[in-house]
């Protein structure tokens, strides 16, 4: 497998890719070896961090800078290098609001509320309630997990607590 970037090939791809890469390094016999992999790919991060973190303070402070930033961290592939380099403007919980937020009216829809309870530097806990509805509770469970770890891939974990029991207020009203 080439290390090179390969045409066409996806975000997704290439961070599996790259985990699984990282993966084989660990898997190096030789000791000194894997050290200096290691190291060499420490160093060319720093370097990547350190220009782009340069590149965003210098455009945050130009006069369209604001806007702009919104669209970077609107694209995907430059949002990933962003949380690569901790240098994602937002923090995790305004992702995860905001995602939330975008998503409530086709949750609330289907009978679910989603709240997010709490966001820290590794996990978030959401709860989810549902109004009894035929959907399979796993697969909500899944379809939820799976959109909020897109706004926030940075976070270890996110725990969803499911109460089936109590009725969604949207539905109540």
């Amino acid at each position: 497998m080439s290390a090179e970037t390969r045409e066409g090939e996806t975000l997704e791809q290439a961070l599996a890719r790259l985990d699984a890469l990282t993966g084989a390094l660990e898997r190096v016999g030789d000791a000194h070896a894997r050290e200096a992999a290691r190291e060499l790919l420490a160093l060319l991060l720093d370097l990547h961090g350190r220009a782009f973190q340069r590149l965003s303070a210098t455009i945050a402070e130009a006069r369209d800078g604001p806007a702009l930033i919104e669209q970077m961290v609107a694209d995907k592939e430059i949002a990933a290098v962003l949380l690569l380099h901790g240098l994602h403007p937002k923090a995790a919980e305004e992702r995860l609001q905001e995602v939330i937020a975008r998503m409530r009216p086709q949750w609330s829809a289907r009978g679910l509320n989603v709240e997010l309870v709490g966001a820290g530097q590794a996990f978030a806990i959401v709860q989810l309630k549902r109004n009894g509805r035929a959907e399979p509770a796993e697969r909500l469970r899944v379809e939820i997990e799976n959109a909020l770890t897109d706004a926030a891939p940075d976070l270890e974990d996110i725990l969803i607590e499911m109460d089936m029991t109590e009725s969604c207020a949207a539905t109540a009203a």
